[in-house]
């Protein structure tokens, strides 16, 4: 199993700015949808920070994972916590030509609150707990595949003293057995350049209930994956 060695404040740092991002009626969230879908591995492989420097293609002995967008660095996009509570109605998928098949998954991350005037508190968010897997589907190949769902995500705060939490549900993508994944390896690759994108990466995939801290995170790798979200009423 994989675990992570990029400065994990950088990816929670990103989600935090996520959720500050206010909430619209009925629009895409995530990847902007713009890279090339040239992954050319599935499950089985992970790009990884290599022993010596650079980065190496690892075996993780694993058929199944799951990836959730960690962000643009420079940016407030919303990539994969929700900005409220609403529902999910769309995503939509970036394929190469063999892609895996895949699940929508459902994961809450938590910080704890100040029970005055209920901000997160520094250094307290953790990151992730599957609620939710929906049933697989395989994507078009070399196209964009947009999919009908309709799953209810939160975003929930509490300052009372037996509660004083802040949870809210993070969007991420299953992927199960043989096949390339919707990944845009860009030439950023461990960059920090403003624009670069960040993923986090964890073998095997989420299983509903089952806290997960062993993301494996790693800039430049767009998961080209984005989903319409419509705030409850």
């Amino acid at each position: 199993m994989l675990t992570a060695r990029l400065v994990s404040v950088l990816a929670a740092a990103t989600l935090v700015a996520a959720v500050a991002a206010s909430p619209a009626s009925g629009r895409w969230y995530g990847s902007d949808m713009r890279g090339v879908a040239n992954a050319t591995f599935g499950c089985e492989s992970a790009l990884v920070i290599g022993a010596l420097g650079g980065f190496e293609l690892a075996p993780t002995n694993q058929r199944s994972c799951t990836y959730r967008h960690t962000g643009y660095f420079g940016s407030l996009r919303p990539t994969a916590v929700v900005p409220g509570t609403g529902t999910i109605k769309r995503i939509q998928v970036k394929s190469g030509p063999n892609p895996a098949r895949l699940r929508l998954t459902i994961l809450e991350g938590s910080s704890r609150v100040d029970t005055f005037t209920g901000a997160d508190l520094p250094g307290t968010y953790t990151c992730c707990t599957a609620r939710y897997v929906g049933p697989a589907f395989r994507p078009r190949p070399n196209a964009t595949t947009t999919r009908r769902v309709d799953v209810r995500v939160f975003n929930v705060r509490s300052k009372q003293l037996q509660t004083r939490i802040h949870a809210s549900d993070v969007v991420a993508l299953s992927a199960v057995g043989p096949g390339t994944l919707p990944l845009s390896i860009t030439p950023g690759l461990g960059g920090y350049a403003n624009g670069t994108p960040l993923l986090t990466g964890y073998f095997p995939l989420t299983k509903v209930g089952e806290p997960r801290v062993d993301g494996y995170t790693l800039s430049g790798i767009d998961l080209l994956f984005r989903w319409d979200f419509r705030p409850a009423r």
